[in-house]
């Protein structure tokens, strides 16, 4: 079966089809996996994962596939999503940059897109610094995000559901208490815990990288 990179996955409203969207999702990332870009990232010791985020966070939150993104749609899923939902350590930003070089060289080579060279300038030589330094600010981070930034610096175990769930009753526990601030979020409406964890998506981590959490909703498409 021949993929077709510029399919639709989104319906005449802009809503994503969510069944064509992850295999759409599951055929481009096996496609890289195996092409020469993603065999070339495999022998530098980088397990892939970010660019299939980006796929993901370009449907969900963009409304845009591959084929259809734009290089400041990629500017804002790596530069402003990232940082504000994916809970990872800010020293893993040169290896998110060298796989989305080697994405976006795969997606030039293997279909031709017109907007992947405008994409790869976006990842230039001063990509990863930017990327890790909007990563270790706590004022770009969302409010799923600081629950499970400020439970990490506490010592739990955010990449498992049993950790989560202690540092959630610990959290709880202190703010009925008085002793535990709450999440400092400007700007945004508070939740409780228990809708809080709803927002939280443990990603099971690949050999070598350590487990993110992310979030994702529908929208619609632009």
């Amino acid at each position: 079966m021949i993929f077709n990179i510029r399919q639709s996955v989104f319906e005449r409203d802009g809503l994503l089809r969510e069944k064509v969207a992850e295999q759409y999702k599951e055929q481009l990332a096996k496609l890289f996996i195996e092409s020469p870009e993603g065999q070339a990232l495999l022998k530098e010791d980088i397990e892939p994962g970010w660019s299939d985020m980006m796929v993901d966070f370009g449907m969900n939150y963009l409304g845009v596939t591959p084929a259809t993104m734009s290089p400041g749609e990629l500017r804002e899923i790596l530069f402003d999503l990232f940082p504000r939902k994916v809970s990872a350590e800010a020293d893993e930003a040169p290896e998110v940059i060298r796989e989305l070089q080697y994405f976006w060289k795969f997606i030039e080579r293997e279909f031709h897109l017109k907007n992947a060279a405008a994409c790869l300038k976006i990842l230039d030589g001063e990509a990863a610094n930017e990327l890790k330094e909007e990563m270790s600010n706590p004022a770009n981070f969302g409010m799923a995000k600081s629950f499970v930034m400020m439970g990490k610096d506490q010592g739990f175990d955010m990449s498992t559901e049993e950790g989560l769930r202690e540092w959630m009753e610990t959290y709880n526990a202190g703010i009925t208490s008085g002793k535990q601030p709450r999440i400092p979020l400007p700007g945004e409406q508070r939740k409780s815990p228990s809708n809080l964890r709803d927002s939280i998506q443990i990603v099971s981590p690949t050999p070598g990288r350590k487990a993110r959490t992310g979030r994702k909703k529908n929208r619609k498409k632009k």
